[in-house]
């Protein structure tokens, strides 16, 4: 494989085809992936630098390298096994500007840099569209899942996150938006700065100061103060719960990507509040059996299905 191609690969650069090409050689042969990753290893920067007005992305967790690559051909960022990497995106000529999709895998959680220094955090299963660099009169991206913004501040470009349904727009802040689509759930939380938040389809504008959050109750925006601030430690790959196992059922499917299936009804009826903190990488199960000491219920998983089934 010529290392040229994989740079351009690194950098996002490559088409459909060479991607194509490129994962086909790396399934071939575990020569190819030990080749592969020591030419990451030069790739790798370890901090951000604030010269380049490019995109910098690391990601943190344990990957299967197999299904990973699938995914690449359809992302333009690659990403490491066993350790964190941090890369340029599109270094080249001035004014060649892309667009670039990050998508995180079930179970993990990645940081990335912006092209103007500020900084997001990807929940599992969540997805973010951004370009490579900010050129016109605002820096906008946009988000499906789960993500914690760190915002550069400048008042010339307003920072926009746009979501299926809502757009925050915020100068110099720090905020997180939960909006996954499947889960019709949305919430911002807001810690620093302010922020508004738009309704794409009604044009109506909610502003959010510190210490708050916005949640979509019965289609409608209802402005609440932050009661639980160890809510924000998934950043770390921290789950943190503070709410009825209903809600925590539904946090854990998408969090891990699996259908849960509730056939015990007590569950959903009860109320009472599950409270804890688990790390993200120990697993689905080792939460649901520490879920279990007090929450009477019993599991069934299928891995072919990928369902998991609460009786």
């Amino acid at each position: 494989m010529n290392d040229k191609l994989l740079q351009l690969y690194f950098e996002g650069r490559a088409t459909e085809e060479q991607s194509r090409l490129i994962t086909e050689w790396l399934d071939a042969d575990a020569a190819n992936m030990k080749h592969y990753q020591q030419l990451c290893r030069l790739y790798e920067i370890g901090f951000w630098h604030e010269e380049p007005e490019t995109a910098v992305i690391s990601l943190k967790g344990k990957f299967r390298w197999r299904s990973l690559l699938r995914e690449a051909v359809k992302i333009a960022a690659v990403f490491i096994l066993g350790f964190t990497l941090n890369y340029w995106l599109n270094q080249g000529v001035e004014g060649d500007i892309s667009m670039q999709t990050v998508h995180v895998p079930a179970g993990q959680n990645a940081q990335l840099t912006l092209a103007d220094g500020s900084k997001v955090w990807l929940n599992a299963g969540s997805t973010l569209n951004f370009p490579t660099r900010f050129v016109k009169e605002k820096r906008q991206v946009t988000l499906e899942g789960e993500g914690f913004f760190e915002v550069k501040a400048n008042k010339e470009k307003p920072f926009i996150v746009s979501t299926s349904t809502y757009d925050i727009r915020a100068l110099g802040t720090s905020f997180n938006v939960n909006a996954y689509k499947s889960s019709g759930i949305f919430e911002t939380s807001l810690l620093t700065g302010k922020v508004e938040i738009t309704d794409c389809a009604k044009k109506e504008t909610v502003l959010l100061l510190p210490n708050n959050r916005v949640i979509l109750e019965s289609g409608k925006l209802k402005t609440l103060p932050i009661q639980d601030a160890e809510y924000f430690l998934w950043r770390e790959g921290i789950i943190s719960f503070n709410e009825p196992l209903s809600k925590v059922l539904k946090k854990l499917e998408l969090y891990f990507d699996v259908k849960i299936k509730v056939n015990n009804k007590r569950v959903l009826q009860d109320v009472h509040l599950c409270v804890g903190k688990f790390r993200s990488r120990d697993g689905l199960e080792h939460i649901l059996r520490v879920l279990q000491l007090t929450n009477r219920f019993s599991y069934e998983k299928d891995d072919e299905k990928n369902i998991v089934t609460i009786n």
